[in-house]
């Protein structure tokens, strides 16, 4: 089964605030399927969030991207990860 995967990225790193331009929302062909028999399951992402912390991670130095492993820099076009709710998909 092929879907299209949603996903944010920033344009550029944060300079202050955040603004809508700082994001692109891409979008690409992904193929699904799991083999008869696996222990696997598809995961529907319905809600991810975007926590406060997060803005320090977009921006291009931030003294918490050194000191805190999960607030790693995001670079440009990267997807930006984050934990969220998902609901297993039957196919």
């Amino acid at each position: 089964m092929e879907v299209n995967n949603r996903y944010i990225t920033i344009t550029n790193h944060i300079q202050g605030s955040a603004k809508e331009s700082d994001f692109e929302l891409k979008v690409v062909p992904l193929g699904l399927s799991v083999e008869p028999g696996s222990s696997a399951v598809i995961l529907k992402n319905l809600w991810v969030s975007i926590d406060p912390y997060q803005l320090n991670r977009m921006k291009r130095y931030s003294s918490s991207q050194k000191t805190i492993q999960s607030a790693a820099r995001i670079t440009p076009g990267q997807p930006i990860d984050s934990p969220g709710v998902a609901r297993v998909c039957g196919f």
